[in-house]
């Protein structure tokens, strides 16, 4: 067989087959595109049902966006409408500001002139109050002045001699009233400094020393009072008569006492004794007298003891005047007489400065005038 027979059915078996498949592919396609037809048309559907869905949610959102944003829009113009209110009352206010500013500013300088028209009322008062001062010379001011210095120097010895701040203080608060007669404004560091001294008296503890001494001065005439400790018998005169024993002895058991005893017996006291313990008992009330004087507290309580051991060692002191005696001296245990007097005399200093000063100033203007 030749090569061209052997394609020629080859060709023809291939043609064949083309045909058949080209057949079935004919046959097929209308049914494909029948089924694509029908699936593309639910596709369609569906998605024109999600669309229509879509956009009425977007419609449906876009429309409540546009709700709150004009709600929004309108809060916001009535926060605007409320905050240019504001603006325009914080301009009202600043003017009003601006106005109180200005009459602050006003009043500062009216209070300045003020100042200023009272300082030179001041000045020309004290001005004034210093030439009247100066003028006088010899009018009362100088003795009251004089009379004032007096009565300070008084105090100061009282304070020094007598140690006495009671008499002080009195004579201090009458310089002290006459230094506020003169109205002098010059005066016042003159009184201040006497205030001071009056304080610092005032703070002296206060004690009757006067007071102390006519107590004691009261027991003067109850030492010739004071008893022994024991009753002594008066001795009786002897009778010329022959006397009966019995009856003798039957007087004499009158006077006989028997007594149980647990003490030691004290020694009897003597006329002798008891007149030397009367003299040394004043001696030792004047040594108190003396201690009340000197304030010497040593010498006040040493006096007070040995008065208070006489008095109980020779004479009764159950009653009587002895009893009076020591009820006395027993008051005056415990006073403390010693006190400390401060220095007082700042106001006496400061006041003959200034009297000095007054006549230094008052020496130059003479030679001034001459």
């Amino acid at each position: 067989m030749s090569k061209t027979e052997e394609t020629t059915p080859k060709g023809a078996e291939g043609t064949s087959a083309d045909q058949q498949i080209e057949s079935i592919d004919t046959v097929s396609e209308p049914q494909e595109h029948s089924g694509a037809r029908g699936s593309s048309a639910w596709i369609t559907l569906l998605f024109s049902c999600t669309a229509c869905a879509g956009v009425g949610f977007v419609t449906w959102f876009g429309w409540q966006e546009f709700q709150s944003f004009t709600r929004l829009t309108g809060s916001l113009g009535a926060s605007v409408q409320a905050l240019s209110t504001q603006v325009s009352q914080l301009e009202n206010l600043k003017t009003v500001t601006q106005n109180l500013d200005k009459q602050m500013l006003r009043l500062e300088s009216e209070i300045g002139r003020a100042d200023a028209r009272n300082q030179s009322v001041i000045d020309r008062v004290d001005v004034v109050a210093e030439r009247l001062a100066k003028a006088q010379i010899d009018t009362r001011s100088s003795y009251v002045l004089a009379e004032s210095e007096y009565l300070l120097k008084l105090a100061d010895q009282r304070l020094l001699i007598e140690r006495n701040p009671e008499t002080a203080v009195t004579l201090m608060r009458t310089a002290q009233a006459l230094l506020g007669q003169l109205q002098d404004g010059r005066l016042l560091s003159v009184r201040e400094r006497l205030a001071q001294d009056l304080q610092s008296l005032s703070t002296v503890q206060s004690v009757d020393i006067l007071g102390l001494q006519a107590e004691l001065l009261a027991l003067d005439p109850v030492l010739d009072d004071l008893r022994l400790p024991v009753r002594r018998l008066a001795p009786k005169e002897e009778s010329v008569e022959t006397v009966d024993v019995k009856h003798w002895l039957g007087e004499l058991s009158e006077f006989i006492r028997i007594r149980e005893v647990n003490e030691p017996i004290t020694p009897l006291v003597s006329a002798s004794d008891a007149g030397r313990a009367r003299e040394v008992l004043r001696l030792s009330l004047e040594q108190i007298k003396l201690a009340l004087i000197r304030e010497d507290q040593a010498l006040f309580d040493a006096g007070l003891a040995q008065a208070k051991r006489l008095s109980m060692n020779f004479f009764d002191v159950t009653d009587g005047a002895g009893l009076k005696v020591i009820t006395v001296l027993g008051s005056l245990e415990g006073i403390q007489i010693t006190r400390e007097i401060p220095d007082a005399a700042g106001g006496l200093r400061a006041l003959k400065v200034y009297r000095d000063a007054l006549t230094q100033e008052r020496i130059s203007g003479a030679e001034v005038k001459q």
